[in-house]
């Protein structure tokens, strides 16, 4: 079960109205996995500063099992960090990743 957190300055407003959906199914796709399986949130409108600057921003925090690793996660950055640039209107080194590797046992949920 994929978990995706977003946090961005940007107000709830500036971002696209299928931003939830949108983030699912692009990680869906990137990381090749079932996008009912996905957890995404997203919260706007955060206190963020990167590079010394409060200017528009986003990073986002994506928890995996079996998903990471130093091959991968180079070309899962370079997908993620385009895409979600273009669709937010963001410069592109205003978008930062986090990959969290995850073992099974510390999820638990009921489909």
């Amino acid at each position: 079960m994929p978990i995706i957190m977003c946090y961005t300055n940007l107000s709830k407003d500036k971002l696209p109205q299928d931003f939830v959906e949108w983030l699912s199914g692009l990680a869906s796709q990137v990381l090749d996995k079932e996008l009912e399986k996905f957890v995404t949130t997203v919260m706007p409108d955060m206190m963020i500063m990167r590079n010394k600057t409060s200017d528009p921003s986003m990073i986002i925090q994506i928890h995996s099992i079996g998903s990471f690793d130093a091959e991968r996660n180079s070309t899962y950055t370079e997908k993620f960090i385009k895409s979600i640039a273009e669709k937010v209107n963001l410069p592109e080194n205003r978008v930062v990743l986090h990959y969290f590797p995850v073992d099974m046992t510390m999820i638990g949920a009921k489909s």
